[in-house]
């Protein structure tokens, strides 16, 4: 083997898939998945890029990007809450491994009772923050 073979791209994430999870690509522009959709799984990006839009007043407001390494959609599956945001591959292709509600409990049941809590509210502020964020945004433009 080469050293070439061994060297990490900053643009792709290598990973296994566990059971639970599958690998699916999207094109530029293709929605993962749209705000106020029921959500059942989260997704890390392997490669490519995602934004993250919110509705409000029937303008589209950017509120975030998701790079190579980045979950998205967990929300979702921590406060059992619709999508508070679309997300849409940009910038090209895009793979992300796609996580199963079930493997993403699995692994919240074994963190401690206080670390659980403290998500659930952190996943609480970050919903707030976000509406917050939004609004003001179509206030700006």
């Amino acid at each position: 083997m080469g050293n070439d073979e061994n060297k990490k791209n900053p643009d792709e994430l290598r990973v296994r898939n566990v059971p639970g999870s599958r690998k699916v690509s999207y094109k530029e522009g293709a929605f993962i998945f749209q705000e106020g959709e029921a959500g059942n799984t989260a997704f890390v990006v392997l490669s490519g890029k995602v934004e993250i839009s919110r509705s409000v007043d029937d303008k589209t407001i950017p509120i975030g990007v998701v790079n190579v390494g980045g979950m998205f959609g967990e929300m979702a599956l921590i406060d059992d809450c619709p999508r508070m945001a679309s997300a849409r591959a940009v910038e090209g292709w895009l793979e992300v491994l796609v996580i199963s509600r079930r493997v993403f409990e699995e692994k919240l049941e074994t963190a401690d009772p206080f670390q659980r809590a403290l998500i659930n509210i952190l996943t609480k502020h970050v919903r707030t923050l976000a509406d917050k964020l939004a609004k003001l945004e179509t206030q700006v433009s």
